[in-house]
């Protein structure tokens, strides 16, 4: 009776330009982002794309959001809801005239 091995399954080894500490998932969500002293949700900014890690955020939006700065993003899933605050570290224009943005969880 012969006997197969299953492959090792192993984590990726990040390169030089890959600084996640986790592997970052898409899912089909709501989100907005919104400042954290806005308590009424005035300015509350929808966006989309959204990639999700164990350590922060990935996601579009139409704005230019500045690199450093507190935001609160919630994200729904379903009935469920996620809320966090987020630190934006980095934040650049894409072709298509939208900003990608890379947050991480506080």
């Amino acid at each position: 009776m012969s006997t197969q091995s299953l492959p090792l399954i192993t984590r990726r080894k990040p390169d030089e330009s890959d600084r996640r500490r986790s592997i970052r998932v898409p899912h089909v969500v709501e989100a907005w982002i919104s400042s954290p002293t806005d308590f009424d949700k005035t300015q509350q900014m929808e966006v989309c794309s959204v990639n999700l890690s164990r350590h922060g955020v990935a996601f579009d939006i139409k704005q230019n959001v500045a690199t450093g700065s507190f935001w609160v993003i919630e994200i729904g899933f379903g009935d469920q809801r996620m809320i966090s605050e987020v630190r934006i570290v980095s934040c650049r224009k894409t072709e298509s005239g939208l900003f990608e943005v890379g947050a991480e969880f506080c």
